[in-house]
């Protein structure tokens, strides 16, 4: 295989890293260490996903949630998993919480591509994929492939359906070691190590029968977790698995199915479809194609895609009210809340006195307002004292216009002849007006 490398510091970490999954696993990983853009089913899939809420990789498809697990698997973040395609046991472990804590999430869908990974932590993430059972539906799905530590995690959940020539299996652990000891003498290496003597098994010597046999029982172990515990996911008897399963081997599609390693057969839309209508996948789809003469993909129905995709819409619409609602709700919280925080703060208080009081001032009354201000008077006050203020000055020239008017009670209306000038002519105007209009 030729192999175009284009980040060494990608390809270097995985050339020096010890694997444990199956013997294809290594060229797998070089390849996409090297690959550039390639347009892959999981990427379309993943385009026509929304962002799952506080998720890292998760998206969502109406009310399910779909959480992939795609190429090598890794206990922890590294470079791998951040550029080549890899996944990382705790970001599937905190998507998964993700999808437990969003209230429109009903159902979780764990998308498997992968042919394993480290032995470290899946046993860990197995686990808490099988406590989401009976707290809400989930469900995994292989379409091409799920080995070793990705057949471990596909099994923990409530259902498992496969592709028709989705590879299952290869149930087993790998140990390997790395003797350079030839090597380093022939560059004059020589290691010399002390090993405390209250642990004499600290090192092994992997030359020797006895170091082999201590290896190959650590492996031994490990594999009987990890053989018991998917027996007890898949309900069958640990003697069935180690038998039926594969014995470290893969089995293809409906074989799969027939060794109890799966539920069915179906597609990944079928699968997300019964999800979203809250319906059972295995209910629906599992069954053998082999059985009923069945063979290839299985394809939606007009019907099928029609009503999923009017689900989608539907679910789209109401979290879309249920967000414009929540938003609204919100927000008079916050008003109401900052409203009753106003109402106590006393420096909102008095700024809210003394605008009011400003916006109540008339022309000549801007002393009368400083000194309600420094005084401590309400706008209520203030108001008042304006009123009152405007009142008597209405008063005051009543009574003079009154005054003047019977004092000059004798004056007779202009003739239009008289040719009074200067003041006079304008105060006889001003009576002869008055006399008028009140007929006196």
């Amino acid at each position: 295989m030729t192999i175009n490398v284009r980040n060494p510091m990608i390809f270097d970490a995985a050339l020096t890293a010890d694997w444990a999954m199956d013997e294809n696993a290594l060229r797998q990983i070089m390849e996409i260490a090297a690959r550039e853009t390639q347009i892959t089913p999981q990427m379309l899939e993943a385009y026509r996903g929304q962002e799952l809420e506080r998720s890292e990789r998760a998206t969502r498809r109406g009310n399910v949630a779909v959480i992939d697990v795609a190429g090598p698997l890794f206990k922890r973040a590294n470079l791998m998993t951040s550029f080549c395609g890899a996944t990382a046991y705790e970001t599937v472990r905190r998507d998964l919480q993700a999808a437990m804590d969003n209230a429109s999430i009903t159902a979780i869908l764990l998308n498997i591509h992968s042919p394993g990974g480290e032995a470290a932590g899946v046993a860990e993430l197995a686990s808490a994929v099988h406590e989401v059972r009976g707290r809400k539906r989930i469900v995994s799905y292989a379409g091409d492939q799920a080995a070793s530590a990705a057949f471990w995690l596909g099994t923990a959940s409530d259902e498992f359906l496969i592709g028709p020539t989705a590879a299952l299996g290869s149930m087993g652990v790998v140990a390997g070691y790395r003797d350079t000891s030839a090597q380093d003498a022939a560059r004059g290496i020589k290691t010399i190590e002390f090993v405390s003597s209250q642990s004499p098994y600290k090192r092994v010597d992997i030359n020797t029968q006895e170091g082999r046999d201590r290896v190959q029982a650590r492996v031994d172990a490990m594999a009987a977790v990890f053989v018991e515990t998917v027996a007890g996911y898949r309900g069958v008897s640990v003697d069935h698995a180690l038998e039926h399963f594969g014995r470290g081997d893969v089995l293809i599609g409906a074989a799969a199915v027939d060794a109890g390693m799966a539920d069915g057969i179906a597609t990944f839309e079928q699968v997300l479809a019964s999800l979203s209508r809250g319906e059972s996948p295995k209910a629906v789809f599992g069954f053998n194609p082999a059985a009923t003469g069945q063979d290839g993909d299985v394809e939606m129905t007009d019907e099928e895609k029609a009503a999923f995709e009017a689900k989608i819409r539907a679910d789209v619409q109401a979290e879309m009210e249920a967000k414009a609602k929540a938003d609204a709700d919100a927000k008079a919280k916050a008003d109401a809340e900052a409203a009753a925080a106003a109402a106590n703060d006393p420096v909102a208080l008095e700024r809210k006195r003394v605008t009011e009081i400003m916006g109540l001032t008339l022309p000549g009354y801007e002393a009368a307002a400083a000194k309600a201000i420094e005084t401590g008077s309400s706008a209520h006050e203030f108001s008042a004292m304006i009123v009152a203020a405007e009142k008597a000055k209405r008063t005051e020239r009543a009574a003079d216009i009154k005054t003047d008017t019977e004092a000059n009670s004798g004056v007779a209306p202009s003739s239009g002849q008289e040719k009074a000038q200067g003041d006079e002519a304008a105060a006889n105007a001003i009576l002869g007006a008055m006399k008028l209009v009140s007929g006196k």
